[in-house]
Protein backbone atom coordinates (compact mmCIF):
# COMPACT_ATOMS: atom_id res chain seq x y z
CA UNK A 1 0.00 0.00 0.00
CA UNK A 2 1.35 3.40 -1.04
CA UNK A 3 0.24 6.57 0.78
CA UNK A 4 1.52 10.05 -0.09
CA UNK A 5 1.38 13.34 1.79
CA UNK A 6 1.18 16.57 -0.22
CA UNK A 7 0.92 20.30 0.38
CA UNK A 8 2.87 23.53 0.46
CA UNK A 9 5.56 23.99 3.09
CA UNK A 10 4.07 24.83 6.47
CA UNK A 11 0.97 22.75 5.83
CA UNK A 12 1.93 20.12 8.42
CA UNK A 13 2.21 17.21 5.98
CA UNK A 14 5.62 16.05 7.20
CA UNK A 15 4.50 16.11 10.83
CA UNK A 16 1.46 13.99 10.01
CA UNK A 17 3.49 11.59 7.86
CA UNK A 18 5.90 11.00 10.75
CA UNK A 19 3.02 10.62 13.16
CA UNK A 20 1.24 8.06 10.98
CA UNK A 21 4.51 6.17 10.52
CA UNK A 22 4.97 5.86 14.29
CA UNK A 23 1.32 4.98 14.83
CA UNK A 24 1.35 2.19 12.24
CA UNK A 25 4.66 0.89 13.58
CA UNK A 26 3.26 0.80 17.12
CA UNK A 27 0.21 -1.08 15.78
CA UNK A 28 2.51 -3.78 14.44
CA UNK A 29 2.40 -2.88 10.75
CA UNK A 30 5.50 -3.12 8.58
CA UNK A 31 5.87 0.44 7.37
CA UNK A 32 8.43 2.71 5.69
CA UNK A 33 8.60 6.50 5.44
CA UNK A 34 10.54 8.24 2.67
CA UNK A 35 10.91 11.80 1.45
CA UNK A 36 10.80 12.76 -2.20
CA UNK A 37 13.27 13.92 -3.34
CA UNK A 38 15.63 11.95 -1.14
CA UNK A 39 15.91 8.71 0.82
CA UNK A 40 18.51 7.07 -1.44
CA UNK A 41 22.16 8.05 -1.78
CA UNK A 42 21.62 9.28 -5.34
CA UNK A 43 18.33 11.05 -4.58
CA UNK A 44 19.84 12.84 -1.56
CA UNK A 45 22.71 14.07 -3.75
CA UNK A 46 20.19 15.36 -6.29
CA UNK A 47 18.22 17.02 -3.49
CA UNK A 48 21.33 18.94 -2.46
CA UNK A 49 21.87 20.12 -6.04
CA UNK A 50 18.27 21.31 -6.25
CA UNK A 51 18.61 23.30 -3.04
CA UNK A 52 22.05 24.70 -3.87
CA UNK A 53 21.67 25.89 -7.46
CA UNK A 54 19.22 28.13 -9.26
CA UNK A 55 18.35 26.44 -12.53
CA UNK A 56 15.95 26.61 -15.41
CA UNK A 57 12.57 24.89 -14.94
CA UNK A 58 13.28 21.99 -17.31
CA UNK A 59 16.59 21.07 -15.66
CA UNK A 60 14.87 21.28 -12.29
CA UNK A 61 12.04 19.01 -13.45
CA UNK A 62 14.41 16.39 -14.85
CA UNK A 63 16.42 16.30 -11.62
CA UNK A 64 13.28 15.84 -9.53
CA UNK A 65 12.21 12.96 -11.77
CA UNK A 66 15.67 11.35 -11.64
CA UNK A 67 15.59 11.48 -7.84
CA UNK A 68 12.09 9.99 -7.83
CA UNK A 69 13.08 7.19 -10.18
CA UNK A 70 15.92 6.25 -7.83
CA UNK A 71 13.61 6.28 -4.82
CA UNK A 72 10.91 4.20 -6.51
CA UNK A 73 13.34 1.62 -7.87
CA UNK A 74 15.59 1.28 -4.81
CA UNK A 75 13.09 1.67 -1.96
CA UNK A 76 9.41 1.90 -2.86
CA UNK A 77 9.04 -1.11 -5.15
CA UNK A 78 11.06 -3.50 -2.96
CA UNK A 79 9.07 -2.45 0.13
CA UNK A 80 5.72 -2.85 -1.62
CA UNK A 81 6.80 -6.26 -2.86
CA UNK A 82 7.53 -7.25 0.75
CA UNK A 83 4.02 -6.18 1.74
CA UNK A 84 5.01 -3.04 3.61
CA UNK A 85 2.93 0.11 3.87
CA UNK A 86 4.98 2.87 2.23
CA UNK A 87 4.48 6.50 3.27
CA UNK A 88 5.86 9.25 1.05
CA UNK A 89 6.48 12.84 2.12
CA UNK A 90 5.79 14.36 -1.33
CA UNK A 91 5.48 12.45 -4.59
CA UNK A 92 4.15 12.99 -8.12
CA UNK A 93 1.60 15.65 -7.19
CA UNK A 94 4.36 17.92 -5.86
CA UNK A 95 6.00 17.92 -9.27
CA UNK A 96 2.72 18.60 -11.04
CA UNK A 97 1.93 21.45 -8.63
CA UNK A 98 5.39 23.03 -8.33
CA UNK A 99 6.93 22.45 -11.75
CA UNK A 100 3.71 22.21 -13.77
CA UNK A 101 1.48 24.88 -12.28
CA UNK A 102 4.16 26.86 -10.43
CA UNK A 103 6.95 26.89 -13.01
CA UNK A 104 4.46 26.64 -15.89
CA UNK A 105 5.99 23.61 -17.60
CA UNK A 106 3.55 21.85 -19.92
CA UNK A 107 1.36 19.64 -17.72
CA UNK A 108 1.36 16.83 -20.27
CA UNK A 109 5.15 16.75 -20.18
CA UNK A 110 5.20 16.69 -16.37
CA UNK A 111 2.70 13.84 -16.24
CA UNK A 112 4.60 11.78 -18.81
CA UNK A 113 7.83 12.17 -16.83
CA UNK A 114 6.01 11.35 -13.58
CA UNK A 115 4.74 8.18 -15.23
CA UNK A 116 8.22 7.22 -16.44
CA UNK A 117 9.87 7.88 -13.06
CA UNK A 118 7.27 5.87 -11.14
CA UNK A 119 6.82 3.16 -13.78
CA UNK A 120 3.17 4.20 -13.71
CA UNK A 121 2.67 3.56 -9.98
CA UNK A 122 0.41 6.09 -8.29
CA UNK A 123 -0.38 6.24 -4.57
CA UNK A 124 -3.37 4.28 -3.35
CA UNK A 125 -4.37 7.35 -1.41
CA UNK A 126 -2.98 10.88 -1.17
CA UNK A 127 -3.58 13.30 1.68
CA UNK A 128 -3.45 16.91 0.50
CA UNK A 129 -2.96 19.42 3.31
CA UNK A 130 -4.72 22.57 2.17
CA UNK A 131 -3.59 25.71 3.97
CA UNK A 132 -4.24 29.42 3.31
CA UNK A 133 -1.07 31.15 2.10
CA UNK A 134 -1.11 33.70 4.91
CA UNK A 135 -1.10 30.96 7.53
CA UNK A 136 1.64 29.05 5.70
CA UNK A 137 3.84 32.16 5.72
CA UNK A 138 3.28 32.62 9.45
CA UNK A 139 4.21 29.01 10.16
CA UNK A 140 7.52 29.18 8.32
CA UNK A 141 10.28 31.54 9.36
CA UNK A 142 12.30 31.51 6.16
CA UNK A 143 11.25 31.32 2.53
CA UNK A 144 12.97 29.15 -0.03
CA UNK A 145 12.91 29.89 -3.73
CA UNK A 146 10.32 27.14 -4.14
CA UNK A 147 7.95 28.93 -1.76
CA UNK A 148 7.87 32.60 -2.79
CA UNK A 149 5.03 35.02 -3.45
CA UNK A 150 2.86 34.55 -6.50
CA UNK A 151 4.65 31.30 -7.29
CA UNK A 152 3.34 29.75 -4.08
CA UNK A 153 -0.17 30.90 -4.93
CA UNK A 154 0.03 29.15 -8.30
CA UNK A 155 1.30 26.00 -6.60
CA UNK A 156 -1.53 25.98 -4.06
CA UNK A 157 -4.12 26.60 -6.77
CA UNK A 158 -2.53 23.79 -8.78
CA UNK A 159 -2.84 21.38 -5.87
CA UNK A 160 -6.55 22.17 -5.58
CA UNK A 161 -7.07 21.54 -9.30
CA UNK A 162 -5.23 18.22 -9.06
CA UNK A 163 -7.41 17.21 -6.10
CA UNK A 164 -10.58 17.97 -8.07
CA UNK A 165 -9.30 15.93 -11.03
CA UNK A 166 -8.44 12.89 -8.89
CA UNK A 167 -11.09 12.80 -6.20
CA UNK A 168 -10.96 9.03 -5.90
CA UNK A 169 -7.30 9.14 -4.85
CA UNK A 170 -6.81 12.52 -3.19
CA UNK A 171 -8.33 13.49 0.15
CA UNK A 172 -8.08 17.22 0.84
CA UNK A 173 -7.67 18.10 4.51
CA UNK A 174 -8.14 21.49 6.14
CA UNK A 175 -4.61 22.02 7.44
CA UNK A 176 -5.53 25.11 9.46
CA UNK A 177 -7.00 22.87 12.17
CA UNK A 178 -5.22 21.32 15.12
CA UNK A 179 -2.76 18.47 14.67
CA UNK A 180 -4.86 15.98 16.65
CA UNK A 181 -8.04 16.69 14.68
CA UNK A 182 -6.23 16.27 11.37
CA UNK A 183 -4.65 13.00 12.47
CA UNK A 184 -8.05 11.61 13.46
CA UNK A 185 -9.31 12.50 9.97
CA UNK A 186 -6.39 10.59 8.45
CA UNK A 187 -7.09 7.48 10.52
CA UNK A 188 -10.80 7.65 9.75
CA UNK A 189 -10.10 7.94 6.03
CA UNK A 190 -7.73 4.96 6.08
CA UNK A 191 -10.34 2.87 7.90
CA UNK A 192 -13.07 3.79 5.44
CA UNK A 193 -11.20 3.81 2.14
CA UNK A 194 -8.56 1.16 2.61
CA UNK A 195 -10.26 -0.96 5.27
CA UNK A 196 -7.25 -0.72 7.56
CA UNK A 197 -8.07 -1.93 11.09
CA UNK A 198 -6.69 1.06 12.98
Amino acid sequence: MLISFEGIDGSGKSTQARRLYQYLKDMGYRVSLYRDPGSTELAESIRELLLRYHMDPTTELLLFEAARSSLVWEKVFPDLKEGKIVLLDRFIDSTTAYQGYGREINLGTVRILNHIATRGRKPDITFLFNLPLELAHRRIESRTRFEEGNYLRKVRDGYILIAHEERERIVMLDASRGEEEIFEDILRTLRERLSLPL
